[in-house]
């Protein structure tokens, strides 16, 4: 794991950066104290609204599960990467590095992915009644398992430093899918036992460990069921309370949760052994908030973090204790690794803590860090912490005089711990 100086990186879209233009979206993030930019490589619909829009497209519904490059086919096998229809959006990771002045890092979400989910219902998760997600391709289903490590090779190959994966595992119940109803609260409990995949893959991967994947399906569904059939709406500690009783009173719940976290960190390191020697792999480990919840997606942090050159964790969160107590907490799943330090003999190794593969996202505007107002203090706890590699999101998504604010707070925080 080698970096030439902190990262510095302003995650982006393709349409934004294409608006603006490659050099001048390369300026003003120099301007600003920034040194890359994490490009969208592979990503999902949405509905976005640009502050900063010049061609009068306000609000953008990109295309669905598709990447922007051209995939090499050879690649793939039964599932394969879609490129966007705009080629001028798919050149952008060529014009970008040509540019030379920002580090390019491919943005890659792997598994969500509603356009191949509708195409291969059949490689989708399925919950404990056998419904389908969509939205979310599952990595115990062997097809799966190959195109994700197939996109990641071939995200790659484009010219980039390093490839950041999004949903590498399952994707969980509460996920924002438009037109998205229910006439009943959302707690933890009810959504990780409805975001539990019962597939033929996973039952099969649980029976080959000894767990009775069948037994437990039904399990789930009785206690889903007996649920969502009671005059009752448990509260968000109530429902807390109940999940991790559950994971105690059931040891096959526990083994099966275990074992999600296997398949994802084999995919993971599978991906790694598959990339260039010169280019970097990170994960974003999670979408849940606080980051310890990750394991419902299938992670295992400390496995990640062995796995990867970085794991790249989003703290958001509404204001900068949140942020530094949520990082307090990721750092201490992590293991501990011993890296060379300069000043010392030249050579000799010291213990300088989990934090040395942590690369941290931050919102600097609505709704987090109080809007963005208490972005400094974020940067300096986390830097407390030993966290000094940072990633911002997002360029398209935040008012000019957010992105303004942003570079001042840097150019101060990298003064001041120069």
């Amino acid at each position: 794991m080698t970096q030439t100086s902190a990262y510095r990186s302003l995650y982006a879209y393709p349409w934004d950066v294409a608006e603006e233009g490659v050099a001048a979206f390369a300026a003003k993030a120099l301007a600003r104290g920034l040194n890359g930019v994490t490009l969208a490589a592979s990503y999902h619909a949405g509905k976005f609204l640009r502050p900063n829009a010049r061609s009068g497209r306000r609000v953008v519904f990109p295309e669905d599960g598709v990447v922007y490059f051209d995939p090499d086919p050879k690649r793939y096998g039964k599932l394969r990467a879609q490129p966007h229809s705009d080629p001028a959006l798919r050149r952008l990771f060529a014009e970008l590095a040509g540019d030379g002045r920002l580090d390019v890092h491919a943005w890659t979400v792997l598994l969500h992915n509603s356009r191949l989910g509708a195409a291969y219902p059949q490689y989708t998760a399925r919950n404990a009644f056998g419904d389908s997600y969509v939205y979310s391709l599952c990595p115990a289903q062997p097809a799966v398992f190959e195109y994700a490590v197939a996109l990641a090779q071939d995200a790659a190959a484009q010219g980039v430093r390093s490839v950041v994966l999004e949903t590498p595992g399952w994707l969980p119940y509460a996920h924002g899918y438009h037109h998205e109803f229910a006439q009943l609260r959302s707690n933890v409990w009810l959504d990780t036992m409805l975001g539990l995949c019962f597939c033929d893959a996973c039952v099969k991967a649980a029976a080959d460990a000894g767990i009775d994947g069948a037994g437990l399906r039904l399990r789930v569904a009785g206690r889903i069921d007996a649920y969502l059939k009671a005059p009752v709406d448990a509260t968000e500690a109530q429902a807390a309370a109940w999940l991790a009783a559950d994971l105690l009173d059931d040891q096959e719940l526990a083994a099966y949760l275990r074992q999600r976290q296997a398949w994802v960190s084999e995919l993971v390191t599978t991906i790694r052994a598959g990339l260039p020697a010169g280019v970097q792999l990170a994960v974003i480990p999670t979408v849940q908030r606080p980051t310890a919840q990750s394991w419902i997606e299938g992670t295992d942090l400390r496995a990640l973090a062995a796995a990867a050159d970085w794991l790249e964790v989003p703290f958001y969160e509404t204001d900068a204790a949140r942020v530094i107590a949520d990082a307090h907490d990721t750092l201490r799943r992590l293991p501990v690794i011993a890296q060379p330090v300069s000043t010392l003999v030249p050579g000799t190794k010291v213990d300088t803590g989990s934090a040395v593969k942590v690369r941290a996202i931050l919102r600097p505007g609505a709704p987090d860090l109080a809007d963005g107002a208490q972005l400094p203090q974020a940067l300096a706890g986390l830097a407390a912490l030993g966290i000094r590699d940072f990633a911002f999101y997002n360029h398209g998504l935040l008012r000019s005089e957010r992105l303004d604010a942003l570079g001042a707070a840097l150019h101060h925080f990298d003064r001041s711990t120069s």
